[in-house]
């Protein structure tokens, strides 16, 4: 290529150009021709200089093949790493701009290309992210797999990556078995599959992959651990409390009668919702005593089949209720001090209220005669929460390693094990299983002895965690016997999840580009979104 002639303009360079090639190759046939046709005159941009935006003028030629068998007549020539067909920008330009886009986005992009002196647009850069080549994945001996979320509630999608890359490699239109299972048909490499305990994945596999091994992931184990011991406390949050100190003339029949008191709103009139819950406890159990299936339950009073379920487990509505009527108030963590101030005799609930603002009180003073309204009709609360004391916190000194709770944990988790012995056995259980998943104790006895123990007298609650493990027993096997977990699998999707709440995948449909970059991966929606919700999944930075 020579330049002919250069004119520095008010912020452009222009340079004129033309090819001194002697021939050129046919892109048809590949043959080489010099016989001229024409010229003609292109206009390419190319990477800024100095701040100053470049345009070269390129004189073209177009050549005549000489191959009679070829289908071009004519052709036009293509300086190498210059020019390509159709194209108004340089391949280096066309470079640069890529990989702007595949590190900023297509707006961040336009943006910071507009300061560069290139002059563009998001969708000229997003189009150069989908005409990039689709790499190749390549053999997949260790799988991760998870679903993610592409529509909350509605449309869900199923993210595969690589084990030792730790680089998404596919994803799938959803999260059934089916989809799962003809994929790993298709890679019959696979030897293990990382999973979390979802059903789906499990059947998939084993149908798809039967030759894998299946390692269940072990956070999510814990986390199963954790949920099933948090609905445990949950319906032992009465025992979460302290005995308050009573006047000695204090009357049994009022004191009896705080025990209701929770039920009631701030006007004395039962609570809607602890009324809606004995209603409905009522009405389903009545309908279960005449035969008829949860099922059918559930459409006629218009409940969840899960809802009905709940209720239908409950033996008595207080079940239920302990959960309406222990719920965390601001005003937990000053009990024991409107308590004590009661019985000194205070009972202005407003200067009582300017008195616990001092130490951080935030609510209103209409909380505070909710919370004393008990006290004036001579049904003194005899028990308090602890400060600080919830379904939660007491969920996380079970979970914790014992070595790591302080005096007061350990001494407050023992007194609510020594008062309930239901608490007592579930953090047995809990510690037992939570050693046998963080210390890798691969002996298959220890697991078979706790799914025993947990059928013999474990919680409900336990027990169907031990029924999950119990099908799924292989792969927790394999969890204790390997240090492999999801976590690579777990981190691509909060990828994806930063990236969705960023309103990126606004692009149409994305590949993955044969680059060193974060790959590019499609999900292919059933219905349209609108432009505030992504149609497809990127694994990169596109907006």
């Amino acid at each position: 290529m020579e330049v002919e002639e250069i004119v520095l303009g008010d912020g452009e360079v222009r340079l004129a150009v033309r090819s001194v090639a002697a021939s050129a190759a046919c892109p048809g046939c590949g043959r080489r021709s010099s016989r001229l046709h024409c010229y003609y005159k292109r206009r390419l941009a190319d990477r800024p200089i100095a701040g100053r935006r470049v345009r070269l003028e390129l004189r073209a030629r177009r050549l005549v093949c000489g191959n009679d068998r070829c289908g071009r007549r004519t052709f036009a020539e293509q300086i190498q790493d210059l020019t390509s067909r159709h194209a108004r920008r340089t391949t280096a330009l066309t470079a640069q701009l890529t990989d702007i886009t595949l590190f900023l986005g297509g707006r961040a992009g336009a943006r910071i290309s507009g300061h560069l002196a290139i002059t563009t647009c998001r969708d000229t850069l997003l189009r150069l992210i989908r005409a990039l080549p689709v790499p190749s994945s390549g053999l997949v001996p260790r799988l991760g797999v998870d679903e993610f979320a592409v529509r909350r509630g509605r449309t869900y999608a199923t993210v595969l990556v690589d084990m030792d890359t730790h680089r998404p490699i596919d994803v799938l239109a959803d999260r059934t078995a089916n989809t799962f299972a003809t994929w790993l048909r298709d890679h019959p490499e696979v030897r293990t599959i990382c999973r979390d305990r979802a059903g789906s994945f499990r059947d998939g596999a084993s149908s798809g992959a039967p030759q894998a091994q299946q390692v269940a992931d072990a956070w999510h184990l814990l986390h199963n651990l954790a949920e099933a011991v948090e609905r445990v406390v949950g319906r032992h949050r009465a025992d979460l409390r302290e005995p308050l100190t009573v006047s000695e003339d204090q009357d049994d029949a009022p004191r009896s009668a705080a025990a209701g008191s929770n039920e009631l709103d701030v006007h004395g009139r039962p609570r809607p919702l602890v009324a809606r819950t004995r209603e409905r406890h009522r009405q389903i159990h009545e309908r279960i005593e005449r035969g008829d299936s949860l099922r059918a339950i559930a459409r006629e009073l218009h409940l969840s089949r899960g809802t009905v379920l709940r209720f239908a487990r409950a033996a008595d509505v207080e079940q239920l209720l302990v959960a309406a009527t222990h719920r965390p108030s601001v005003v937990d963590d000053y009990r024991r001090y409107l308590h004590h101030r009661w019985m000194e005799g205070c009972t202005n609930a407003a200067a009582l209220t300017r008195e616990i603002k001092e130490p951080g009180y935030r609510g209103d003073v209409n909380t505070v005669r909710r919370h004393l309204r008990p006290y004036r009709t001579g049904a003194i609360p005899t028990q308090a929460l602890l400060p600080h004391l919830t379904v939660r916190r007491v969920t996380d000194w079970i979970m914790r390693r014992p070595e790591r709770l302080d005096d007061t944990e350990r001494k407050s988790l023992e007194d609510r094990c020594g008062r309930n012995p239901a608490l007592a056995a579930t953090t047995e259980y809990a510690r037992r299983l939570a050693t046998m998943v963080r210390e890798r104790r691969s002996e298959h006895l220890a697991l078979d002895m706790w799914l025993a123990d947990v059928r013999l007298d474990g919680q409900p609650e336990l027990r169907t965690l031990a029924g999950g493990i119990r099908r799924d027993r292989a792969a927790v096997l394999a969890a204790l016997n390997t240090t492999l977990t999801s976590g690579a699998v777990e981190g691509n999707v909060t990828r994806i999840k930063l990236l969705k709440r960023q309103m990126y995948g606004r692009a149409g449909q994305l590949r993955p580009p044969a680059t060193s970059h974060p790959p590019v991966t499609m999900i292919d929606q059933p219905r349209p979104l609108n432009r505030r919700q992504s149609r497809f999944v990127w694994h990169g930075h596109v907006e």
